[in-house]
């Protein structure tokens, strides 16, 4: 039995272990190549995208027509009503407006693959401009001609290195047999002549080798391939997109921390921006405050002794009823103790018993006519009507109903009171306030500034914005901090509606931020105070738009100015645009 060669298992595993070598992903964190790239680049439908001063225009291919969307660069908001018209070269087309700044035209030959330098030209009742750009149309490849996604380098040339194994096997195969022939003799020479050197295999052995690691070889070629791990452990290059129409609609975070926003995203989304405006700001304080009645427009209605409610005629009024001045809002039949009943009583018969006494001598002096004395019959008369008054206004405080009445005319703000109730001397039953003439008040720590304040605005927990005026501080501290009284002021003219909300909206007690101005200020850039969001980390930040639709995070140091604004001192440069409407939505975005 002839043995075989060591050198061929070891040539056999060689081999298979260079042609199986595949690519490996890493976990997550631990893989040190190159970063990724964006996956939405390579899925997005083509684009275009030009600005002016006054217009930002985004235009998509997709699905056989071109889309334009038609925004104001400074704020974002769609251009409506306006007549947009696309040329490239010698063709031309006109767009048809269907809403919030969105224009479709059938593209014609922009469909076709190639670079089409675009000219848009815009006009609307209120500006004109024209807009250049390129639009790449790229060719649509043929799917079967990609090789699975996470092959490896060498996929490609599969088919070229089987042929090449095909071929170095055959000739291999006729080597052998030429050995083989030779061996047994060639012509002229007798068959068994030659003697094979000692440990080398025979011929068909030899043969049987190859054709086996011929085949071994091919199936590890058609096997190949990347090495995929199960559902949810892949952290590898990930794959792509299903498709244009599906990425190009969605936003997504880049890798180096900015945002792709789709411009119908950014419609959805309600995004807008305003222009961070340089400029000297004054100083501002941060106070907290609430709402307060106007003391000149406001009553309190409280219960005078012990006693029972009563309802009136109408009933007790509800609360956010009108109270006319003078108006009975209930009855209060006093309640007496028993000791305070009891004196009573003994004082209203010891009254009883003078009454009659003073009854019988007035009948006495009257039939003497004109011989009684003028002056004691008047002093009887007159005494007998006082100790029946005094006697029936004691009998009257058992039964007698008091009304309680409202000062002042307005809405009924509080009501503590209900039909038998017992209530105390003293007790507050009902509070009419004027919902036209309310105030606020602020608690200033530092004293120093209380006179400095030249204007002031208060924002409320929905975030609605009130203008106050500063009418007076007081001269006592109440818990550490000087309290500040300020004025609602009404929306100046030509206000945009919804800035503002009306005093008639607020209620008593409703806590407030109050952002009062000093005279002294700094310069910086002002933005709304909306557009300033927390990151991750706690730290300020906004959303600056610095491409049609792109968003990056910028970190700011800001202070607030009052009004709805903030002030950036650091993290800015003038004519920035923030997001100051959906900037919370856009940190959402993963």
């Amino acid at each position: 039995m002839q043995r075989t060669p060591a050198y061929l298992p070891i040539l056999l595993a060689t081999v298979l272990s260079v042609l199986t070598t595949t690519e490996v992903s890493a976990h997550e964190g631990h893989d040190h190549g190159p970063p990724l790239p964006a996956p939405v680049t390579a899925t997005l439908a083509p684009r275009v995208s030009a600005e002016s001063a006054d217009l930002e225009l985004v235009a998509v291919l997709e699905d056989g027509t071109l889309t334009v969307y038609l925004d104001e660069f400074a704020t974002n908001r769609p251009i409506e009503d306006a007549v947009l018209q696309v040329e490239s070269g010698a063709w031309q087309g006109t767009a048809t407006h269907e809403g919030e700044g969105v224009y479709r035209l059938d593209p014609g030959p922009l469909a076709e693959p190639g670079r089409h330098d675009l000219i848009f030209t815009i006009e609307s009742p209120t500006l004109a401009d024209l807009l250049l750009g390129a639009l790449e149309v790229p060719d649509d490849p043929g799917i079967d001609a990609q090789p699975p996604a996470g092959s490896p380098a060498w996929y490609d040339s599969v088919p070229l290195l089987q042929g090449a194994v095909v071929l170095l096997a055959l000739c291999s195969l006729a080597l052998l047999l030429w050995r083989d022939h030779r061996d047994r003799g060639g012509p002229g020479e007798p068959s068994g002549q030659r003697t094979p050197p000692k440990g080398s295999p025979s011929s068909t052995t030899a043969a049987m080798m190859t054709l086996a690691l011929l085949a071994t070889t091919l199936l590890a070629l058609d096997a190949v391939g990347p090495v995929r791990a199960h559902e949810g452990h892949d952290h590898g290059t990930p794959d792509p997109a299903p498709g244009p129409s599906a990425a190009g609609q969605a936003a997504a975070r880049l890798p180096d921390g900015t945002l792709f926003v789709p411009k119908p995203t950014q419609r959805l989304l309600g995004i807008r921006t305003a222009p961070a405006e340089p400029g000297e700001w004054p100083d501002t304080f941060t106070l907290s405050g609430h709402v307060i009645p106007d003391p000149n427009a406001s009553a309190l209605v409280q219960a005078p002794l012990r006693g029972r409610i009563e309802l009136p005629e109408d009933g007790l009024p509800l609360l956010g009823a009108s109270i006319r001045e003078g108006q009975v809002l209930a009855y209060l039949v006093p309640i007496l103790d028993a000791v305070d009943s009891t004196d009573l009583q003994a004082e209203m018969a010891e009254l009883d018993g003078r009454i009659e006494n003073l009854a019988r001598n007035l009948i006495r002096l009257r039939q003497l006519g004109d011989n009684a004395p003028r002056q004691e019959l008047e002093e009887t008369e007159t005494e007998h009507m006082s100790l029946t008054a005094r006697r029936r206004a004691i009998a009257d405080s058992f039964s007698a109903r008091m009304p309680l009445t409202a000062a002042v005319g307005g809405v009924l703000a509080l009501r503590n009171a209900s039909p038998g109730q017992i209530v105390a001397g003293g007790e507050t039953l009902f509070t009419v306030v004027d919902p036209q003439r309310l105030l606020v008040e602020a608690l200033l720590y530092d004293t120093d500034h209380a006179t400095h304040f030249t204007s002031a605005s208060a924002t409320t927990t929905e975030g609605r914005l009130l203008r106050l005026t500063p009418i007076g501080s007081g001269y006592e501290l109440r818990g550490h901090a000087l309290p500040i009284q300020f004025r609602i002021e009404p929306d100046p003219p030509g206000e945009k509606p919804g800035t503002s909300r009306p005093p008639d909206q607020l209620v008593v007690r409703q806590p407030l931020t109050v952002v009062a101005t000093m005279f002294h200020g700094s310069t910086g850039l002002r933005i709304p105070s909306a557009a300033v969001q927390r990151g991750p980390d706690g730290a300020e930040l906004v959303w600056v738009h610095v491409q049609p639709e792109h968003f990056r995070p910028q970190r700011v140091r800001v202070r607030a100015l009052g009004a709805g604004d903030s002030v950036v001192t650091a993290g800015l440069a003038a004519g920035d645009r923030v997001v100051s409407d959906g900037a919370a939505l856009l940190g959402q975005v993963r």
